[in-house]
């Protein structure tokens, strides 16, 4: 036996056997009429007597002792108390019953000379309407404790957890536990619901969650329930244990402290929650090898872990206050060689996560959800309060819902990363690395997008390069740190706000942001092509180091322009509206903004510029080494008859439409 703390230890255990006094007298207690009855067949060790009343028995002791009950059933309004005495303190009082499940119905009280109170029957344990009230720790089981020997326990031999391959369990239903110390159930079933537990921390095991206690021959699936909370409120640290078999949380519920699962089967967390919210006060650490795991419908205030080794992670209409980690990979449990399985997080509905989340699978991840019933992508959001990173390994990243976070990381080794073409991502910073293209999907002829998402994430279709009709990954503006890609594939990314990317190694790159700004700037920035796509309201570009083809289209004659890596690019600016300069650019600011319509000749200048500055040819602006070119929408524009010289001075008035003024290249019609 290990690190039990005041649980049935062996200094305590062989204090018990070594000072026993047996008594064979058998004793009715009165109680239990017409369910079996309470009768003692004989006690061992520190037993005083047993006062009995109406409806109640006090059983007195001054030592520990090992009571043991032919049958130990309670009705409605009966009391059964456990009360030290003579100044004994600190007892250890196991109770074992030979026959018959224990029906509980009324109470059961230890006072604060019982250091712990044990009940085993290997029949089962039924609370129902029950109080349980001790001042110390408190354990009830289903392992057969009555011939107990001390090597037994310390070389953790009990095996009898099965009967016949049934499920020997514990049940416990509109009842209230008051355990002043930690309360522990262990059984081969628990079945817990409509009840209140309170002590410093609960352990619910069905199996070697203690170090003494081993499984019998006959084991349950990892997919039938051993341990199920229905509505329960729980005040104390939860700690779940199975061996095998799954555990469940059913019509929401309350703990108030941490919660640690561990089990090799299923967890299944108020998935079935009748819009009852789960509610956790604490940190939440869940770790299991079954196919599935999930948890719907719940607050967590604090910290959250799941963890994954059998498959499927699927968490819906949650909100973490603090950091969340969902993961389905290298967290095997004891004991446990799982059939391999492809892995699968889900992160669906209106979901919120105060700091970063982070989402690691060996296989797919689905930022969004999937109703099987209408064959139709389902809505929702993502809220990260932090830094997002979704990272698969050797599956596909794919978004269908809007996202929000600080900087959302999207990355997958070996497949892609993907949107419905209509989720958006809101963040300060992105960052995407896909293994083949990395863009939207679109509906075609034969299969609608809906569809087209499951049917590459279920059957892992890689796509090496593009798609037949690409679409985009949807972003709200900001900064792109990162694009990896092989160079053969393409990316698509559309942008509703200004933006500026400053990393990437990749093939070919599609920006859009229509009537916003587009930076491309830094010596991080590498493909084999940029193509700025749309209208944009103004284009920077670096020509430090620019080995990438940049690409858009002439707006004078609707051709497409190539400058090529290192080019130096030496377009005429002009800065005016309607042909002329409004007075409200800064100098030496570089822009395309001309006017459409027909040439306007302006009014005398009343503050002009001296002359030799009215007409100006800009190369490149000095301070920043890049060239800036807006973007219009007309297909005629006038601009300025410009001069070499005075470079550093805007345009003062448009005299012809002899200057090239460049617009996006349309990659997508």
């Amino acid at each position: 036996m290990k690190n039990l703390k005041k649980k049935i230890s062996a200094l305590v255990l062989s204090s018990v056997f070594a000072t026993m006094q047996i008594s064979y007298a058998t004793i009715d207690t009165g109680l239990g009429n017409g369910i079996g009855g309470a009768v003692i067949n004989n006690t061992q060790g520190g037993f005083v007597d047993v006062t009995t009343g109406a409806g109640s028995a006090d059983l007195n002791f001054n030592g520990n002792a090992h009571v043991n009950w032919d049958s130990l059933n309670l009705n409605k309004g009966e009391s059964l108390n456990f009360n030290a005495v003579d100044g004994a303190n600190n007892l250890t009082i196991l109770n074992t019953v030979n026959h018959g499940m224990s029906q509980i119905y009324g109470q059961i009280n230890a006072n604060s000379g019982i250091g712990q109170l044990i009940i085993s029957n290997p029949n089962g344990v039924l609370f129902d309407g029950a109080h349980f009230t001790t001042a110390g720790d408190a354990m009830i089981t289903t392992q057969d404790m009555s011939n107990l020997k001390i090597e037994d326990l310390s070389n953790a031999k009990f095996t009898k957890l099965y009967q016949e391959g049934k499920l020997i369990p514990i049940q416990i239903k509109d009842s209230t536990f008051n355990i002043g110390g930690d309360y522990s159930i262990v059984a081969a079933g628990i079945n817990a619901a409509n009840s209140t537990i309170s002590a410093k921390t609960v352990h619910l095991v069905t199996a070697n969650g203690q170090d003494y206690l081993a499984l019998g021959e006959t084991q349950p699936t990892k997919d039938q329930i051993v341990t199920r909370l229905t509505a329960m409120n729980i005040n104390g640290d939860l700690y779940v244990t199975n061996d095998v078999g799954a555990f469940e949380i059913v019509d929401g519920g309350t703990v108030n402290g941490n919660v640690k699962v561990l089990t090799s089967g299923n967890v299944i967390m108020n998935k079935e929650n009748n819009g009852n919210k789960l509610v956790m006060n604490g940190d939440v650490d869940v770790k299991g090898n079954g196919a599935q795991m999930f948890l719907r419908n719940a607050d967590v205030d604090g910290n959250l872990r799941m963890a994954s080794g059998g498959g499927f992670l699927d968490v819906g209409d949650i909100n973490v206050t603090k950091d969340a980690t969902l993961i389905t990979r290298d967290v095997s449990t004891n004991n446990v060689n799982c059939k391999p399985t492809k892995h699968f997080i889900h992160v669906i509905g209106e979901t919120n996560v105060g700091g970063n989340l982070t989402i690691d699978s060996k296989d797919n991840i689905h930022i969004g959800g999937y109703d099987y019933d209408s064959r139709q992508l389902a809505d929702g959001k993502l809220t990260v309060g932090g830094d997002l990173s979704a990272h698969a390994k050797d599956g596909h990243v794919m978004t269908t819902i809007d996202v929000d976070a600080n900087k959302i990381s999207l990355a997958s080794d070996n497949y892609n990363v993907l949107t419905d073409g209509k989720a958006v991502l809101n963040a300060k910073e992105y960052e995407f690395s896909s293994n083949g293209y990395l863009g939207g999907l679109t509906s075609t002829d034969a299969m609608g997008v809906d569809e087209k998402v499951v049917n590459i994430m279920e059957n892992y279709i890689h796509i090496p390069d593009s798609v037949g009709t690409p679409g985009n990954i949807n972003i709200s503006g900001g900064t792109i740190s990162k694009i990896n890609t092989p160079t053969n594939a393409s990316t698509y990314i559309s942008s509703a706000d200004d933006v500026t990317i400053t990393g990437a190694n990749a093939g070919s790159v599609n920006i859009t942001a229509p009537g916003k700004y587009i930076e491309i700037t830094g010596k991080d920035v590498h493909a084999n092509e940029i193509n700025v796509g749309k209208e944009t309201d103004k284009l920077k570009v670096d020509f430090p180091s620019r080995d990438y083809d940049l690409n858009y289209t002439n707006i004078r004659d609707n051709q497409k322009v190539t400058v090529a890596g290192d080019e130096e690019i030496t377009y005429n600016l002009t800065n005016g509206i309607n042909g002329y300069n409004s007075g409200t650019q800064i100098k030496g600011e570089n822009t395309y903004l001309v006017g459409p319509g027909p040439q306007i000749i302006p009014e005398p200048d009343p503050d002009p510029i001296p002359d030799g500055n009215e007409n100006v040819k800009v190369l490149r602006s000095f301070e920043n080494q890049s060239v800036n070119m807006n973007q219009v929408y007309t297909p005629v524009a006038y601009a300025a008859d410009l001069d070499e010289d005075q470079i550093n001075a805007g345009v003062r008035k448009n005299v012809d439409g002899s200057v090239t003024v460049v617009r996006a290249f349309p990659m997508i019609n």
